[in-house]
């Protein structure tokens, strides 16, 4: 190897050697985050907590309770009365439970609400009408506003024949002449009228005629078949009166008239029933079109509904809360054994038991459960991690290991080379001297 080669091979060498000296800098910084994250994440399980099992001593409690031959009464806490005598000596709360009537409103999520469209009639009271040369009538409403019927029996229209068609099917009367009947179209909504209706008010025979437009009309819930009620039986009047009382501004209020005397009258139409889960429950017109008209996906309405307001009563299980002055006796093991308020003559027996809330218990067994499954997760989240850093530190360490190889030989070769420029040198100052 000349003298120029050697040195450019020397020069190759020692920025090689260089740069595996920077890369396992580097390898050794990764190592040291790597590191710190394992420590981080160990320091994170040392701060779990293991969930600590409940206790049923912590649900148990005494109970002292007590009946009147109808009612169980129970006693839930006591007190020195500050104003102690013979006759009160503590302030006692007690409760009993008892079924009360009342009205619910629930929400019933994709409830797959169908309509069916049909044209129906709507009386307009005390009007007045004049027929024009066209054969076209001007009616003028009690409020003073003017609604104008034209004749339609020259419009050439497919969607308008249509729903004439679905018109007089309606009125039961399929056959009826077009020249019986006038219309004008509002919002793409016709509203048609009977010709002998306002002759009759154009006669002065009578004062009110029926418009009538098409209208949707719900059908089913679901599976469950929709009916309109246009009368209630008791049952159903006393239901609907306790949840107009207890459900304050529902839609189902708007379709009761509240009398002098308190109680309310149903207007005929707008209140539907419908059956789920085997019970009949109560919904209304607003109700059911609102969830119909509100699919959150537009493409396909049926299944996509917003939820729909329904209603019901029944007796519900409800705690009654009592406090007041009460004498309470104890016997010889110093329990009490008697009571008697302050607004009831008789004494009552106490009884005297050991009670487990089974119900709050088993509630904090399953929130204790649930803790246990996060505990075990995060754990084995956090060995996961672990192991996955502890293999990308292997890796590191193999890489860093196969540098030290190759800088041992590159050091190696670098003497060797060093020694040949040395050898070229002294053989060049030699033929110098010579």
């Amino acid at each position: 190897m000349g003298m120029a080669a050697s040195q450019a091979r020397y020069v190759q060498l020692t920025a090689r050697k260089s740069n595996c000296e920077y890369e396992g800098q580097q390898i050794n910084q990764a190592r040291t985050n790597l590191a710190n994250e394992v420590a981080g994440l160990f320091n994170k399980m040392l701060d779990l907590e293991l969930p600590e099992v409940p206790s049923t001593a912590d649900y148990t409690t005494e109970q002292y309770s007590y009946s009147d031959g109808n009612t169980d009464y129970y006693i839930d806490s006591w007190s020195q009365n500050s104003s102690y005598d013979d006759n009160s000596n503590y302030v006692v709360t007690s409760h009993y439970i008892r079924d009360i009537f009342k009205g619910a409103e629930k929400k019933l999520a994709d409830p797959q609400v169908q309509v069916a469209n049909t044209y129906s009639g709507y009386v307009n009271d005390s009007v007045t009408a004049a027929v024009n040369p066209d054969n076209s009538y001007t009616v003028t409403n009690a409020d003073g506003t003017i609604v104008n019927y034209s004749s339609i029996s020259d419009i050439q229209d497919e969607e308008l024949a249509i729903q004439l068609q679905r018109f007089k099917e309606a009125i039961g009367n399929p056959d009826l002449s077009n020249d019986s009947i006038v219309g004008y179209q509002e919002d793409d909504t016709w509203h048609f009228a009977l010709t002998q209706e306002l002759d009759n008010v154009a006669g002065g025979m009578s004062s009110a005629y029926s418009d009538y437009a098409e209208t949707g009309f719900p059908t089913y819930v679901g599976n469950s078949k929709l009916t309109e009620l246009t009368s209630l039986t008791e049952d159903q009047a006393t239901e609907l009166s306790q949840i107009v009382q207890d459900i304050q501004g529902s839609n189902i209020s708007n379709y009761f008239t509240l009398n002098d005397d308190g109680t309310y009258t149903y207007t005929g139409s707008g209140i539907y029933t419908f059956d789920l889960n085997g019970q009949t429950y109560f919904t209304t017109y607003d109700d059911l079109m609102n969830s119909y008209n509100n699919a959150y996906l537009p493409d396909a309405p049926i299944d996509n509904q917003s939820e729909l307001f329904y209603y019901g009563a029944s007796y519900v299980p409800t705690k009654i809360t009592n406090t007041g002055n009460a004498l309470l006796e104890t016997d010889e093991s110093g329990r009490f054994a008697s009571v008697r308020f302050a607004n009831d003559s008789n004494v009552y027996a106490l009884n005297y038991e050991i009670v487990t809330d089974d119900a709050a218990y088993q509630d904090a067994m399953n929130e204790y459960r649930h803790a246990v499954e996060v505990y075990e997760k995060t754990i084995n989240d956090i060995n996961a991690l672990t192991s996955t850093i502890q293999k990308e530190d292997q890796q590191l360490e193999l890489k860093l290991e196969q540098l030290d190889t190759e800088q041992a030989a590159i050091s190696t070769e670098m003497e060797s080379v060093k020694k040949v420029i040395d050898d070229s040198v002294e053989k060049i100052f030699n033929t110098f001297q010579s």
